[in-house]
């Protein structure tokens, strides 16, 4: 008697099932992944700093902060600070293939969570949608690399000079200071420098300094 074929499945494959339906959860909710990026660029801190800094309401404070920990990228301390229990974040990444791979990474979660509170990018998704921010991102990321001026964003994609100028200062804001936390970026040296100005300006800042 035959048996059927036993099949098994590569070790990873629920690992990177997981990190696909996490950043898909965080893409998809911009306050779940402003919080997300608050307390991942600041850990350890607590959720009433990361609220304030944020201005989200306790409730929904809260509320992500137990997402997050049920997603499996947060995780509630035994240690406190002002009477308020430390969080930590763990920075989430992986790869999505289809005609083109992308990489998803810490840096897109936080440009897509600035969309609720920075106008420029507000803009840039009610013109063009949601899925253009990634290529948006990618295309900063070459500009910061010295391959390609703004104006040459622009042509990229296909929106005119004044708009591409405006995302990616957004971007780069955001860039800036995720990037140290952004696996996908480790190793990445850029040429064009982002002034501490421009940063101070942004949704993000590391409470540190």
């Amino acid at each position: 008697m035959s048996k059927a074929p036993t099949h098994t499945q590569p070790p990873d494959v629920g690992q990177a099932a997981q990190q696909f339906f996490v950043i898909q959860e965080l893409l998809q909710t911009p306050e779940l992944a402003q919080l997300y990026t608050d307390l991942l660029i600041n850990s350890p801190t607590t959720i009433t700093a990361v609220r304030d800094r944020q201005e989200l309401s306790k409730s929904t404070a809260y509320k992500y902060g137990n997402t997050l920990a049920e997603l499996g990228v947060a995780t509630e301390l035994d240690t406190y600070e002002d009477g308020s229990t430390l969080w930590q974040a763990d920075a989430i990444s992986g790869n999505w293939t289809d005609q083109t791979t992308i990489e998803l990474g810490p840096v897109i979660i936080a440009v897509y969570g600035a969309t609720s509170v920075d106008d420029d990018l507000n803009l840039f998704v009610d013109r063009h949608g949601k899925a253009a921010l990634a290529p948006a991102v990618m295309a900063t990321i070459s500009y910061l690399n010295g391959e390609t001026t703004r104006r040459g964003v622009g042509e990229t994609l296909d929106i005119p000079s004044v708009e591409a100028i405006a995302v990616t200062q957004a971007i780069e804001r955001i860039i800036a200071v995720v990037k140290p936390y952004d696996p996908t970026l480790e190793g990445n040296t850029f040429e064009v420098t982002v002034h501490d100005r421009a940063v101070d300006k942004g949704p993000y800042q590391r409470a540190d300094e």
